[in-house]
C-alpha cells in the first residue's frame, strides 16, 4: 500500500490540506509546532481509526473524540480522505474516515479482500516510527522490548500461551510445595511423638510395637494407621487430651529441651555452615544454576517416558530406548551438578526434619493456652512457631532463599528459640504437674498410640496428595519448559534473521567506523535481550556506552528491519516522524543511502525540523523537488502555511527568464546555490568562515567549495600516479580539463575585484547577461554530483583522516592517499 493522494480536514492542528505524493517519498519540513505531526496523526487515523499519540501511558483523560478534531470543529467535520495503491489492484482506490464514526472506514466493498489485510496490519502501528518507538526498541527493559517487537511481528500470541503455561506450572509448583510442607509437617509430628531423630519407618514400627506390648497386643509389620490398635481392647482406657495427658506433655517439653541442648546446637551450626558454603559456591557460578534447571528438565523427561520410549511432550516417535539413552547421557554429564544439588537437598532436609519436629511439639504446647496459668507463657511459643514457619519456607527453596534470610547462625544454632526458653519450659511443666498426676504405663502407651494414630492418618493423606501434586507439577513443568525451548528455537532463528539485517544496515549507515560491528538479539524467557558491539570491546546494552545519536541510528535500523519483515507485499508506507535529531550530519547521509538503496520499493513519509537533514535528502535524491513542502507560520485559524521546495532550480529559473523576470530568476538562482553549496561544504568537510550570527550567504560557501574541489582533484592525481592507477588518472585529468573552463565561466573568482559580476548585481543583469551565468553554475553544480546516481559527492574519513571522495553508489571513488 502506498499513498497517492491525501486530503485532511480539521484534524488536530490542520484545517485544510491536500497533497499528492503519488506513491513517492514525501518530506514535510518545518519548525516545531508547525503542524508536521498532525499530518502523521491524520494518516494514522485514516488507517487505524485512532491516533496513537493520544493513547498509552501519560495520556490521562485525552480522548479521540475531544482532542482529535481541530479545536474549533466538531467530530463530524474532522475527515481524512486518501487515495491509495493496493497490491493486486491496477487503479488507486479511495478510503475515507470521519471522527464522528472512527471505527467505520468508507470504501467500495469490492476491494475488501485487498484492503482488510492492510488495515489489520496497520492497526499494529508498525508504519510509524517516532523517537518514542526508538526508545521502546533500544533502551527499554528486555520485557518491554519483547512486547513492542512481538506486537510488531504479530507473535504476541506465543507469549500469551507461554505466560498461561507458566501460570499453570507455577500453580502446580505452589500446590506441590504446599503438599511437601504438609507431608514434612506430618513427619515432624510423628518424630515428635516417637522422639526419633529423623523419620524412619523401622524406628516408628519399633515404637508402635513397644507400646502395643504394654497393652498385650501382637507386633505389627506395616506402618498403617488403622492397624495401630488392632486387637487391643479399648474400654479400659480414657481418651487422651492435651489437658490431661501429662506424660505426653512431658515428652513434648523434653523434645524442646533436646532442641536447645549443646549437642543439637553443635549439629545445627555444622549443618548451617555447610549449607551456606554450598549455596555461596552455587551463587558464584551462574552456569551451575542453568545446569541445575536443565538437569531438572531432563530428569522430568526421563521419568515421564512411556513404555514405547517416545517423547512425553510431543509424542514424537523415537526408536525404543534411544531417547531414554540421551536423557541418561545428559544426566551422566551433570553428575557434579547433581551431587551438589543432592548435598543441598540432603542438608536442607536434615534441618527441615528438626524444624518440623520442633513445630509439632510447640503446637502441642500452644494448645495449653486454654489453661489460665499458661496464657502468659504461651506467647513466647507463638513467636517461636512463627519464626520456624519462616525458616521452613526458606529451607523449601534453600538455593534461592536461605542465605538471603535475616536469621543469623547464632539464631539457627538455637533453632530460633527465644531467650530464657528453658526457664519457660520448666514453668509449664510445673504448672501442668500441679494440675494432675502421671498416668499408668498402660494409659501412657494407649495415649502414645492414639496420638500416633492421628499423626499417621495425616501422613497417609499427605502421601496421597503429594503423589498427585507431583504428577501434575512434573507434567506442567515439562510442558512449560519444552514450550519455552521450542519457542526459543523458533524465535532464535527469527531474531537471527532480524539481527543479521540490522547489522547490515548499521554497517552501511556508519561506514568505515563500524566495519566489525556485531550484535546479539536473543529471547530470554519473557524478555528480549539486545547487546551491541562497542569498537571491539565486547557487546553491551545499546545505551551502556553508545551515544544518543548511535542509539537513535540503531533504532532506525532495527525498525526498518522489522518493518521490512512485517510489511512485505502489504504496506509499503513507512513514516519517520522527526527521528534523526540526535544523529550527526555525517551519518544522516548514511540514512539517505539506506532509504534509497536498501528500500527502493518503499514509500517514506518523513517529517523534520532540521534544515541540514532536509537539504541532505534533497541533494541525495531521497525525495524529488515536488515531493517536499515546508510548513511555516502555523496559527489556530488557518493551520500551517506551506510552500513547495525547489531543489531542481533550473527549470523554474528558465521560466522566469522566458518571462523576462530577471529579478525572480536571480533570487531563485542565489537561494538555490546557497542551499546547494552549503550542503556541498557540509558533505565534503570544507572549512567555512564561522559567523556567530549564523547568517551565511553564497560567497561564504561557493569560493571555499571551488577551492577545496580543486585540491581534491590535485590530491587524487598525485595518489593515482603513486599507485600507477592509469584509469583513475585519465578520468581525473579529463574532469579537471572540464573544471577549469567551468570555473572561468562562473566568474566567481573575479567577485572580489569586479563588483559588476558579483551575485549581488545579478538582479540588474539583462536576460542575455544572466542566462550564461545560470548555465555556468548549472555545470558547476554537476561537478559536485555523481553522474551515475545523481547524489552529492562526499568526503570519507578513517580515524578522522580523509581517505577518499566518493558517492553513495560508488561510481565516484577518488583515492586521496598516496602510496607509501
Amino acid at each position: 500500500m502506498k499513498i497517492i493522494e491525501l486530503e485532511i480536514q480539521n484534524i488536530r492542528g490542520i484545517k485544510q490540506l491536500k497533497f499528492k505524493p503519488d506513491g513517492k517519498n514525501f518530506l514535510i519540513y518545518g519548525p516545531n509546532g508547525s503542524g508536521k505531526s498532525a499530518v502523521v496523526d491524520a494518516i494514522d487515523f485514516l488507517l487505524t481509526g485512532q491516533i496513537s499519540r493520544l493513547t498509552g501511558e501519560g495520556t490521562g483523560n485525552i480522548t479521540l473524540k475531544e482532542h482529535g478534531p481541530h479545536i474549533e470543529h466538531q467530530p463530524d467535520e474532522a475527515i481524512v480522505r486518501g487515495k491509495i495503491k493496493l497490491h493486486g489492484l491496477e487503479e488507486p482506490v479511495e478510503i475515507i474516515r470521519c471522527m464522528k464514526a472512527p471505527n467505520k472506514l468508507e470504501f467500495d466493498d469490492s476491494i475488501r479482500p485487498y484492503l482488510d489485510p492492510v488495515i489489520e496490519l496497520a492497526k499494529r502501528g508498525q508504519f510509524v516510527l517516532t523517537r518514542k518507538q526508538i526508545l521502546n526498541f533500544i533502551t527499554a527493559q528486555p520485557a518491554s522490548r519483547a512486547d513492542a517487537i512481538q506486537t510488531l511481528l504479530n507473535i504476541q500470541e506465543i507469549e500469551i500461551i507461554r505466560k498461561k503455561l507458566v501460570k499453570i506450572r507455577n500453580k502446580f509448583d505452589k500446590d506441590l510445595k504446599a503438599e511437601k510442607k504438609y507431608l514434612n509437617s506430618s513427619k515432624g509430628a510423628i518424630n515428635a511423638t516417637t522422639q526419633a531423630e529423623s523419620f524412619d519407618e523401622e524406628t516408628i514400627l519399633e515404637f508402635i510395637n513397644q507400646n502395643r506390648a504394654l497393652l498385650n497386643g501382637d507386633p505389627v509389620s506395616n506402618l498403617i494407621s488403622s492397624k495401630l490398635k488392632e486387637g487391643i481392647p479399648t474400654h479400659a482406657f480414657m481418651p487422651a487430651t492435651e489437658e490431661n495427658a501429662i506424660n505426653l506433655i512431658e515428652k513434648d517439653i523434653q523434645n524442646l529441651f533436646n532442641v536447645i541442648s549443646d549437642q543439637n546446637q553443635r549439629k545445627f551450626v555444622a549443618l548451617d555452615e555447610e549449607l551456606r558454603h554450598l549455596i555461596n559456591n552455587i551463587k558464584q557460578e551462574p552456569e551451575l544454576i542453568k545446569d541445575l534447571d536443565r538437569l531438572k528438565l531432563t530428569e522430568l523427561g526421563l521419568r515421564l517416558l512411556d513404555e514405547a520410549g517416545n517423547c512425553p511432550l510431543c509424542n514424537a516417535v523415537w526408536d525404543k530406548g534411544e531417547l531414554e539413552d540421551k536423557f541418561k547421557q545428559r544426566i551422566e554429564l551433570s553428575k557434579q551438578t547433581k551431587k551438589i544439588m543432592n548435598n543441598v537437598e540432603e542438608i536442607s532436609n536434615k534441618l527441615m526434619e528438626d524444624v518440623n519436629k520442633t513445630i509439632s511439639s510447640i503446637e502441642k504446647i500452644i494448645l495449653l493456652s486454654e489453661i489460665p496459668e499458661m496464657k502468659s507463657e504461651i506467647k513466647h511459643y507463638q513467636e517461636w512457631y512463627s519464626r520456624l514457619e519462616e525458616l521452613r519456607n526458606l529451607l523449601s527453596d534453600a538455593i534461592n532463599k536461605y542465605i538471603e534470610s535475616q536469621f543469623s547462625q547464632e539464631m539457627i544454632q538455637k533453632m530460633l528459640a527465644p531467650d530464657n526458653i528453658a526457664e519457660s519450659l520448666q514453668n509449664i511443666l510445673s504448672i501442668k504437674k500441679k494440675k494432675g498426676s502421671k498416668t499408668s504405663p498402660e494409659q501412657y502407651a494407649w495415649d502414645n498410640l492414639t496420638r500416633l494414630e492421628e499423626d499417621l492418618k495425616i501422613y497417609e493423606n499427605a502421601q496421597k496428595k503429594i503423589l498427585l501434586a507431583k504428577i501434575n507439577f512434573e507434567k506442567a513443568d515439562l510442558l512449560s519448559n519444552s514450550f519455552q525451548q521450542a519457542k526459543d528455537n523458533i524465535l532464535i532463528k527469527l531474531y537471527e534473521e532480524i539481527r543479521d539485517r540490522f547489522v547490515e544496515l548499521y554497517k552501511i549507515l556508519h561506514g568505515n567506523d563500524e566495519t566489525n560491528f556485531t550484535a546479539k538479539i536473543e529471547p530470554e524467557k519473557a524478555g528480549l535481550n539486545m547487546e551491541v558491539d562497542f569498537h571491539g570491546y565486547g557487546t553491551h546494552p545499546p545505551h551502556a556506552l553508545h551515544s544518543e545519536g548511535h542509539q537513535d541510528s540503531m533504532g532506525i535500523c532495527l525498525y526498518l528491519t522489522l518493518a521490512e519483515k512485517v510489511n512485505a507485499n502489504l504496506i509499503d508506507l513507512v513514516i519517520l516522524d522527526d527521528v534523526v535529531m540526535s544523529i550527526d550530519a555525517e551519518h544522516r547521509r548514511g540514512i539517505c543511502n539506506i532509504l534509497k538503496e536498501c528500500f527502493p520499493n518503499n514509500q517514506f513519509f518523513i517529517t523534520t525540523h532540521d534544515k541540514t537533514w532536509t537539504n541532505q535528502m534533497k541533494f541525495e535524491r531521497v525525495v524529488e523537488p515536488k515531493e517536499i513542502i515546508e510548513f511555516y507560520n502555523w496559527n489556530l485559524s488557518t493551520g500551517p502555511l506551506y510552500i513547495d521546495f525547489e531543489v531542481d532550480i533550473w527549470e523554474p529559473i528558465e521560466r522566469d527568464l522566458e518571462k523576462n523576470d530577471v529579478s525572480s530568476a536571480a533570487s531563485r538562482l542565489r537561494r538555490g546555490l546557497e542551499q546547494f553549496f552549503g550542503s556541498a561544504c557540509n558533505d565534503l568537510c570544507i572549512p567555512v568562515t564561522y559567523k556567530l550570527n549564523g547568517r551565511y550567504d553564497l560567497g561564504d560557501f561557493l569560493l571555499p567549495a571551488m577551492k577545496e574541489y580543486s585540491l581534491f582533484i590535485k590530491k587524487t592525481k598525485a595518489s593515482a600516479r603513486s599507485w600507477s592507477n592509469e584509469e583513475l588518472l585519465n578520468s581525473i585529468e579529463n574532469l579537471d580539463s572540464t573544471r577549469v573552463p567551468i570555473y572561468r565561466r562562473t566568474q566567481a573568482e573575479q567577485w572580489a575585484i569586479n563588483a559588476n559580476v558579483h551575485y549581488n548585481n545579478w538582479a540588474n543583469f539583462s536576460v542575455n547577461d544572466l542566462r550564461p551565468v545560470v548555465e555556468a553554475f548549472q555545470d558547476l553544480c554537476l561537478l559536485f554530483l555523481c553522474p551515475s546516481c545523481g547524489g552529492m559527492i562526499y568526503l570519507a574519513k578513517q580515524n578522522f583522516k580523509p581517505v577518499n571522495v566518493r558517492c553513495n553508489c560508488g561510481s565516484v571513488n577518488w583515492n586521496l592517499t598516496k602510496k607509501p
